[in-house]
């Protein structure tokens, strides 16, 4: 006699069955990696000047501007200087009255004399020195390039404080992160302080140059915003302005 299996019993099987089936087929999929988080990519640093300064050696060559005991003296040029960091002084007024010579002086105040060139206006009393070198950013990154430093000397004929000047560096794009390939600087004062710096155009005619501060923020040394020409009214003491 033939057994007949409920209808109820078939539902069940074929449901446990498919569910075993799942349950199988989920335990054998690889679990999926975990999405990572976007990477915050750290600012650029903002641009900045070289870190350069007036040496005491640099001072005091000024003061007494003449070659040393080891000094070899150089032809004289119509430029002085290396690249854009260079100045002009053939045409200067007054005629060129200039002595150029090669020595090493210390020229950052490390106590380690490098070779530079150096150049003396005996018409106007200005001393210049040219120097390659490497040097920090005020943005804590490193550079090298030509660096250019006019200092002037007592009685020169600007009328600027002895030992006072201005120096530029000339820089890449990138380096000191700036955008823009060009020439940078400051003046310093007759203490060696650097005051205004940024962007520089030097005028060679004046033994001068041009300083156009860097955006705020780029370790610059620019002078800060000034302030608003009318700014609001206080309140009066009845809440009305």
């Amino acid at each position: 006699m033939k057994r007949v299996v409920p209808h109820w019993k078939h539902v069940y099987a074929t449901a446990t069955i498919a569910g075993m089936l799942v349950f199988a087929a989920g335990c054998s999929k690889a679990p999926e990696p975990e999405k990572k988080e976007a990477e915050v990519k750290p600012a650029p640093p903002p641009p900045s000047v070289p870190d350069v300064k007036e040496s005491a050696a640099v001072k005091a060559k000024a003061e007494k501007p003449k070659p040393g005991a080891k000094a070899t003296k150089q032809k004289v040029a119509d430029t002085f200087g290396k690249g854009k960091a260079s100045v002009t002084v053939k045409g200067h007024p007054g005629g060129v009255q200039h002595s150029f010579w090669q020595e090493e002086l210390d020229v950052d105040g490390s106590g380690n004399p490098v070779m530079v060139d150096e150049a003396w206006d005996n018409h106007h009393k200005v001393l210049y020195v040219s120097s390659d070198r490497k040097f920090g950013c005020r943005n804590g990154q490193t550079a090298d390039g030509s660096t250019l430093m006019t200092v002037y000397g007592k009685g020169n004929t600007l009328h600027k404080p002895a030992g006072s000047g201005w120096w530029v560096s000339e820089l890449d794009a990138g380096e000191c992160g700036v955008q823009e390939a060009g020439i940078y600087g400051c003046r310093f004062d007759a203490d060696g302080n650097n005051t205004d710096c940024g962007t520089a155009t030097v005028q060679s005619e004046a033994d001068d140059v041009v300083i156009v501060p860097l955006p705020q923020g780029g370790g610059a040394g620019g002078a800060a915003p000034a302030a608003p020409a009318n700014p609001p009214a206080a309140p009066s003491g009845d809440g009305k302005q």
